[in-house]
């Protein structure tokens, strides 16, 4: 519509020009003006419905409405585009290398660690003072006809001890008595005999005084044990045991020939009879003393010394 409405403005404006030539003009040249200023119309008017084309193109697509405000801000060079701004980084990643918090970040400092300090080896026998306890000792006796008396030294120390010439694991303990025929492997000193019948039998009548002993006072107990390996009708178990315990108590047994003697004094000192040996099952564990002082060694006890109650 708009298109015919133009052609028919121009046509007329055309016809204007040519009846306004002066009419001197020859037909010729009146008709190449003519022709002429139609050509200029028409190409006038093409240009402008191109145009109108062109925006009404444009209105119909919608894409050029209205102005579009600028932001000062915004940088108009086509050249360098803005990048929309990225995400930062999760600072409570573990993975990001740059976090404060991750210990692979080379730039934040490591605090050093304390110290620690190597524990020490614990001290020995040796090397403890002489007044240190490192056990309990008790004179004991079972009377089951004539009876019996023996030492029981039990271990207060987190170390080896030496009893004699027996060693006893830290907390362990150890029996120490003197037989005659009674035993199998003859006469003389024995080692855990009494603990191990004891826990395979059990006592009868038995009871026992006990007192604290030092480093000092066990290494005189243990002189007069190491030099004991002989048993007689005076000189037998009730002896040995009061022997030992004298040397380091200042609660003094009376050496007597019967047991039963030893066990009225030892209730007389403040003894009971709550004897409760630890209890010992291993018969590798016992050992007859063989020799004395410097030429003493132990020697585990045959079965046969093992099968018959101690008193």
């Amino acid at each position: 519509m708009k298109h015919s409405l133009v052609k028919i403005i121009a046509l007329v404006l055309a016809l204007m020009l040519a009846f306004s030539t002066p009419v001197f003009a020859q037909a010729d040249t009146v008709e190449k003006v003519t022709v002429g200023i139609f050509d200029v119309c028409m190409g006038l008017i093409d240009d402008g419905l191109t145009q109108l084309d062109t925006d009404e193109s444009e209105s119909t697509d919608g894409s050029v409405d209205s102005e579009v405000p600028i932001d000062p801000e915004q940088p108009s060079n086509p050249e360098n585009p803005i990048e929309p701004p990225t995400e930062p980084e999760n600072p409570d990643n573990p993975d990001n290398p740059d976090d404060p918090d991750n210990p692979d970040n080379p730039d934040v400092p490591v605090e050093p660690e304390d110290p620690v300090e190597p524990e020490q080896p614990k001290p020995t026998f040796d090397e403890i003072p002489g007044d240190t306890l490192v056990g309990r000792m008790y004179i004991c006796s079972e009377i089951v006809f004539l009876g019996h008396s023996w030492i029981y030294i039990e271990s207060t120390f987190d170390g080896e001890i030496p009893v004699g010439y027996y060693t006893v694991a830290p907390f362990g303990s150890v029996s120490v008595g003197t037989f005659l025929m009674t035993r199998r492997d003859g006469i003389g000193v024995y080692y855990n005999v009494e603990r191990y019948s004891a826990t395979k039998f059990g006592l009868r009548s038995a009871n026992w005084l006990g007192m604290d002993v030092t480093k000092d006072q066990l290494l005189k107990v243990n002189k007069e044990i190491k030099g004991w390996n002989y048993w007689d009708l005076y000189f037998n178990c009730t002896f040995f045991a009061s022997k030992v315990w004298n040397s380091v108590s200042d609660k003094f047994f009376m050496p007597m020939m019967f047991p039963v003697f030893t066990k009225a004094q030892a209730n007389t000192k403040g003894g009971n009879k709550n004897v409760a040996m630890q209890p010992h099952d291993n018969p590798e564990d016992c050992f007859k003393q063989r020799g004395s002082d410097d030429d003493a060694e132990l020697e585990t006890v045959s079965s046969g010394s093992l099968k018959t109650r101690i008193g």
